[in-house]
């Protein structure tokens, strides 16, 4: 599967003024911590892609540990609190990562019914999300998110 990776999260913590004591990152805190957690997710797929499936349930596996990796993701960036100007870029880069790990899910559940094709599509489905992924993390600012896909399909007959 091509996946693509998130951003990462900022200072948080009770500055003793009122609100609810999250303070927005700074631009360089948010772009740093960012493509620091995209680099480690990144580090966790090429882990599991080391064994690619070959089976159905390998396929099985194979989609739940990438789903488990980039829903991390998306709950370590929805805890930011990015800088204003931002906030919007950040968002819509979320939105999209949301659909990607909806596409995810879609491979999962073909997986799980033996349906190869359906397997097939969503890669496909996701593989294609890349370049639009990639623009968004680049209209943050991020560097490593999204940067390159990061599996090939699995070869043979897996679903």
């Amino acid at each position: 599967m091509i996946a693509a990776a998130l951003a990462g999260c900022g200072p948080f913590g009770d500055d003793g003024g009122d609100g609810d004591g999250a303070e927005p990152a700074g631009e360089e805190e948010l772009l740093r911590s960012g493509d620091e957690i995209c680099r480690t997710a990144q580090e966790r797929v090429a882990e599991v892609q080391r064994e690619p499936p070959t089976s159905r349930a390998e396929s099985v596996r194979f989609a739940r540990d990438l789903i488990a990796i980039f829903e991390d993701e998306v709950v370590q960036l929805a805890a930011l609190e990015p800088p204003e100007e931002q906030s919007a870029d950040l968002d819509r880069y979320l939105d999209a990562r949301e659909e990607a790990i909806g596409l995810l899910e879609e491979g999962l559940a073909a997986a799980q019914e033996n349906d190869a094709e359906g397997y097939a599509n969503a890669q496909a489905e996701v593989a294609a999300g890349q370049v639009e992924r990639a623009e968004l993390a680049r209209q943050v600012g991020f560097t490593e998110c999204s940067a390159a896909p990061l599996a090939t399909q699995p070869q043979g007959n897996a679903p």
